[in-house]
C-alpha cells in the first residue's frame, strides 16, 4: 500500500473475479481445533451474544428515557449506540480514522522481494469487523470478500468508505492501481458488521473448516462518551476479548489504538485496546530507508498513547498510518487516501497473516497467537526517545522482514530459536545458548494470559492493580550476572527500566554486547500459583545465537517436599547442586494470597494454622537466579 497524494482515482474499465478457495488443509484445521474446547466455546459464544443483546436492550431503554441519540454524525463518520457499560453509560463505536508496505518492510517478503519468499497471502484468510459495510463489488475486492453476517452495503457514506478502505489495505488486488495493492493481496476476506463482534469472532475462530487466525478491528468507543476512569482501565470489553483469545489460542485479533490524543498527552487507550491478548497498533509516519534509526521514525499527530492503568506496555506495536491509498466506496473503481490508526491496524494484520503463511510453508502448521504476537514484538525496529518500549510506539515499528527472517533462521537452526512450550506448575525451564556476538542477544517469552473476571474495573480511577493472571518470568544468567526484562518506568515519560516485570504477558531481555561464544542460561519460571494449577502455554523466542542446542535442556524439580498432602508441617529437601544464597520462601493460597514468607531457607514450614486446600510454595535460591514452585495440599 503506497502513499499517494491523489485523493480519488477512477479506473476506466471493470474486471470481474471469483472467490478463491481457502487452502487451509483439513489436517491443519483439525490440529488447530484440537487445542480448543469446542463445546465450551459454543456456550461462551451464546453467553457473549446474550451479554451483547442485553447491553443493547438496556441502551435502548436508557436512550428512550434520557433522550440519547441512536447514532451521531460528526466529521462525516457515524457513531452508533451498541450498548452500555456496567455503570449504564452509553457505548458509541466509531471508525478510527504507499509507503506502508515499505515501512513494514513487507516489500522484501512479497513476490519479487529480496528475501525470495513470495508471500502474498495465497490461500490465506483474514477477518474484518467494521461499523460500516465493505463495497464487495469494488474492482480490487471483487470475488475476494465474503460477507458472513448478512449485512448489506447501502451505498457510499463515510463508514462504508472506511470499511472498504480497510478491506483494500488488507487484501486489495491492486487492479485499479498497483500503488493501492493490499498487504496480503492474494488472501481472502470474511467481512462482518462490528455490532456483535466478540461472539462472532469466537465463532469464526472455531469454524469447523476454516478457523480464523487473524482479524482486523479499526474501530472503538467514541471518546466523547467515555468517562475519565475508563481511559486505560481494564473493563468488560477488555475481559471479553481475553476470554475469546483464551478459548481460541491460535486466533489473533488486531485493534487500532485510536486517534483521540491531544498534543503529547497520554492515557487514551480504552475498552478492547486495554485487553491483554489483543495486538494494539499505533500509527507512525512512513520511513524512507529499510533500516531506520529511532530518530527517523516519526509518530503521527493523532495516535492514542497508552499505557494501561496498571502500566502494561500498550500499544504493542506501531505501523504506518498516514496517507494510505486504498479502495473507496464511491464506486467500483474509486480510490482515496486516509490516515489513522485504522490504516496502521490492517497494515499489521495483513503482515501477520503473511507470517503465518511463511511458518506454514516451512512447518506445515500454524503458530499459536502468542507466538505470532511475540514474534512481531521481538523483531520490532527500535523507535522513540529511549531504548526499549514506551507508551507511544509500544515495542517499536513493525518489521515484517525481520520477523520472517527469524522464522527462517529458527526453522534452519541457524541463528534463531522459536519454541512453543508449556510451563508446568512447580517447574523451572532452563535453556543454555551460545551467543554469536554479532549483535544483541535477545530473549522473549509471550503467553496468552487467562481472563480473570475479578480484574474488571467498574469505576475506579487509575487503578494500578495488575490484571495479569499468570505471572511468568524470564531471566538470563551468566557468570553471576542476571539480566532482567524491560518494563515501563513508573514515571511513564522517563526511560524504561530492566527489572522484574509483574504486569505484562510478554517479556523481552536484550543484552547489547554479549560475549561471542559465551554460554548464557535462559531461565523461565513463574510466581505464585498458575490459574487452576494448570500448565501455562508460552513461546520462547531467541536471536543472536549460534547454537541453541549446545547443552541439553533442563526442566526438572530439584527441591523435595514431604509429606504431601500435609497436616501440620511441610519438610523441604534441597539438591546439593544448589546454593542457598539469599533464599526466599513464599507460600500462596489458591486465590494467590501470600500466607507465609521467609527470607532465609528453612527445612520445615509450619502449616498447622492454615485451612485445608491447595497451596503453592515458591522457592527462590542463589540470590533469586533459581526459582521453583511446588504444589502443596493441606488436608486435616
Amino acid at each position: 500500500m503506497k502513499k499517494n497524494t491523489v485523493k480519488l482515482f477512477m479506473l476506466a474499465f471493470a474486471i470481474g473475479g471469483s472467490l478463491t478457495a481457502y487452502s487451509q488443509t483439513k489436517e491443519q484445521a483439525a490440529k488447530i481445533l484440537s487445542h480448543y474446547n469446542l463445546e465450551e466455546g459454543k456456550v461462551i459464544i451464546e453467553q457473549l451474544a446474550q451479554k451483547s443483546n442485553e447491553s443493547y436492550q438496556r441502551a435502548l431503554e436508557l436512550a428512550n428515557a434520557n433522550g440519547w441519540p441512536l447514532s451521531i454524525k460528526k466529521d462525516g463518520y457515524e457513531s452508533i449506540l451498541i450498548g452500555v457499560n456496567s455503570n449504564d453509560t452509553p457505548i458509541y463505536i466509531q471508525p478510527y480514522n504507499d509507503d506502508s508496505v515499505f515501512t513494514a518492510r513487507v516489500n522484501m517478503i512479497h513476490p519479487g522481494g529480496s528475501m525470495g519468499l513470495n508471500l502474498a497471502g495465497q490461500g490465506m484468510l483474514l477477518g474484518i469487523w467494521e461499523p460500516g459495510n465493505v463495497r464487495t463489488t469494488h474492482v480490487d475486492l471483487s470475488g475476494a470478500v465474503t460477507v458472513k453476517d448478512g449485512s448489506t452495503f447501502n451505498g457510499d457514506n463515510d463508514n462504508n468508505s472506511h470499511a472498504t478502505h480497510v478491506a483494500g489495505t488488507l487484501i486489495g488486488r491492486g487492479v485499479s492501481n498497483d500503488d493501492a495493492r493490499g498487504f496480503a493481496y492474494q488472501a481472502n476476506l470474511f467481512a462482518y458488521n462490528s455490532f456483535s463482534d466478540v461472539s462472532e469472532a469466537l465463532a469464526a475462530a472455531q469454524d469447523a473448516t476454516s478457523p480464523l487466525l487473524v482479524s482486523n478491528h479499526s474501530y472503538g468507543p467514541n471518546a466523547q462518551f467515555i468517562e475519565s476512569w475508563q481511559r486505560g482501565a481494564y473493563i468488560d470489553d477488555s475481559y471479553n476479548w481475553d476470554v475469546v483469545c483464551n478459548q481460541a489460542p491460535y486466533y489473533q485479533p488486531v485493534f487500532a489504538a485510536g486517534n483521540d490524543r491531544v498534543g503529547e498527552s497520554r492515557d487514551w487507550l480504552v475498552a478492547e485496546a486495554t485487553a491483554k491478548n489483543v495486538l494494539v497498533v499505533a500509527a507512525a509516519t512512513s520511513i524512507s530507508t529499510s533500516n531506520p534509526t529511532p530518530s527517523q521514525i516519526g509518530m503521527s499527530s493523532f495516535s492514542s498513547y497508552g499505557p494501561t492503568d496498571d502500566r502494561r506496555i500498550k500499544p504493542d506495536i506501531a505501523a504506518d498510518g498516514v496517507g494510505l491509498l486504498s479502495c473507496h466506496s464511491l464506486n467500483d473503481f474509486s480510490l482515496t487516501t486516509k490516515s489513522g490508526t485504522s490504516m496502521a491496524s490492517p497494515s499489521t494484520a495483513g503482515t501477520l497473516i503473511l507470517l503465518q503463511q511463511h511458518y506454514s510453508n516451512l512447518k506445515g502448521e500454524f503458530m499459536r497467537a502468542a507466538t505470532l504476537r511475540g514474534l512481531v514484538i521481538h523483531t520490532a525496529t527500535e523507535a522513540g526517545y529511549f531504548d526499549g518500549p514506551d507508551h507511544r510506539f509500544g515495542w517499536g515499528l513493525l518489521n515484517g522482514a525481520a520477523a520472517a527472517q527469524v522464522i527462517t533462521g529458527a526453522h534452519n537452526e541457524i541463528d534463531a530459536y522459536i519454541e512453543e512450550r508449556a510451563l508446568v506448575p512447580g517447574t523451572t525451564y532452563t535453556k543454555p545458548v551460545t551467543a554469536s556476538g554479532a549483535g544483541k542477544l535477545k530473549v522473549s517469552i509471550c503467553w496468552t494470559d487467562p481472563a480473570r473476571v475479578n480484574s474488571i474495573n467498574n469505576g475506579t480511577n487509575n487503578s494500578s492493580t495488575p490484571v495479569l493472571t499468570n505471572d511468568l518470568d524470564v531471566r538470563v544468567n551468566k557468570d553471576g550476572n542476571t539480566y532482567f526484562p524491560w518494563r515501563l518506568n513508573p514515571l511513564v515519560e522517563e526511560a524504561p527500566i530492566q527489572q522484574d516485570n509483574e504486569v505484562d504477558n510478554v517479556e523481552v531481555i536484550e543484552i547489547a554486547n554479549p560475549v561471542a561464544g559465551g554460554i548464557y542460561n535462559i531461565v523461565v519460571s513463574h510466581k505464585g500459583a498458575l490459574q487452576g494449577f494448570n500448565s501455562q502455554n508460552y513461546t520462547l523466542i531467541i536471536t543472536g545465537v549460534t547454537d541453541v542446542n549446545s547443552v541439553s535442556d533442563k526442566e526438572k524439580p530439584t527441591i523435595g517436599v514431604y509429606p504431601n498432602p500435609a497436616s501440620d508441617v511441610v519438610n523441604l529437601t534441597l539438591n546439593n547442586s544448589l546454593d542457598f544464597g539469599d533464599a526466599e520462601l513464599s507460600l500462596y493460597d489458591a486465590q494467590g494470597r501470600l500466607v507465609r514468607n521467609y527470607k532465609t531457607f528453612i527445612d520445615k514450614i509450619d502449616v498447622s494454622g492454615l485451612t485445608s486446600g491447595i497451596y503453592m510454595l515458591n522457592i527462590k535460591l542463589n540470590d533469586g537466579t533459581y526459582s521453583e514452585t511446588k504444589k502443596i495440599v493441606i488436608n486435616r
